[in-house]
């Protein structure tokens, strides 16, 4: 019975990894998104919608790719589950980064990192660093409030290095997004008060700039409230973000210096989007988001009418290729 099992195991494994392996991915058209958890590809029309790391089911968040689109970086997640031995306890979430390549002579995935803490991958435009929120007490097993932290995973050498606020600082950083130049970075920042997370807006600092005070970083925020999910444009012109503002709800453009802001779209009653960060087009001219019931759309820097691409359904989080 043991035998019968492993090899039905053996088989099970080999048959997804067949499956899984050799993607086509097509310069400057691919399109990688979440389904339900696992990781698709798509063609910048929405046709050939196929599976590439699939039966996994606990894919989550922002996904890059690398500038040559050899592979991809994702974070999966799991959980710590605790009981106290007086009774109550709790669970915290857990992710990790791995690469997904699109070349079978290298595995059809491969962990990278171990902390327990590492989620919502970016990679740099010149391949040499990873940003990532990074969670930094993700591996304690009693902790039940995370304490997130900008993050850089080096390519070359491994080592992480973290972007750290004041001493004793009661502030958090979330959806990180890095500008072409590798330097220049947006984050949303968040204040902790009490057991909830209260959103400050978005901070624009040059990582060279760190760390600045807390008070710097809040009058900073100042500038641009009640957005969320910023994404630079590969040219550097443009910051796409998702406006968190129940009564004024849409995908936005902003330069960077916040001296002009636009809603490129707005969704129709009955229809919001996700906060997943908007991925553009490798010349800047489109983007892709997605909404709550499950679809991703296309729309160009102009304006008009998004193109559905898939869904309604489970799909989110798509990731251009460049």
């Amino acid at each position: 019975m043991k035998r019968n099992v492993l090899l039905l195991g053996c088989a099970a494994f080999l048959l997804l990894s067949l499956n899984l392996v050799g993607a086509e991915i097509k310069k400057g058209s691919t399109i990688a998104f979440n389904r339900g958890g696992d990781i698709w590809l798509m063609e910048a029309d929405g046709s050939d919608q196929r599976p590439w790391v699939a039966g996994i089911a606990n894919v989550r968040g922002r996904m890059s790719w690398s500038a040559d689109n050899n592979k991809l970086v994702f974070a999966r997640a799991g959980k710590v589950d605790i009981k106290y031995p007086d009774g109550g306890g709790g669970y915290h979430s857990t992710y990790d980064l791995f690469f997904a390549y699109a070349d079978s002579a290298n595995n059809w995935w491969d962990g990278i990192t171990q902390t327990l803490g590492a989620f919502a991958p970016q990679f740099a435009t010149d391949g040499s660093k990873i940003l990532f929120i990074y969670d930094i007490v993700a591996n304690q097993v009693n902790a039940m409030l995370p304490q997130y932290r900008v993050a850089f995973w080096d390519t070359e050498s491994f080592a992480i290095t973290t972007l750290d606020f004041e001493k004793g600082s009661d502030l958090v950083a979330t959806a990180p997004a890095l500008a072409p130049d590798g330097d220049r970075l947006a984050f949303i920042l968040m204040r902790l008060q009490g057991e909830q997370f209260t959103p400050s807006g978005l901070v624009i600092a040059r990582v060279s700039e760190f760390p600045l005070t807390d008070e710097e970083f809040v009058t900073r925020s100042r500038g641009l409230m009640n957005a969320t999910s910023p994404s630079w444009s590969p040219d550097g012109n443009w910051m796409a973000y998702i406006s968190s503002d129940l009564s004024n709800p849409g995908l936005y453009l902003i330069k960077p210096d916040l001296s002009e802001k636009r809603v490129l779209w707005k969704p129709p009653p009955g229809l919001s989007l996700t906060g997943a960060h908007p991925s553009w087009s490798s010349d800047s001219q489109m983007l892709l988001f997605a909404t709550v019931n499950g679809s991703i759309y296309k729309i160009t820097i102009t304006g008009g009418e998004p193109t559905r691409l898939s869904g309604p359904g489970n799909d989110n989080f798509p990731a251009w290729c460049n």
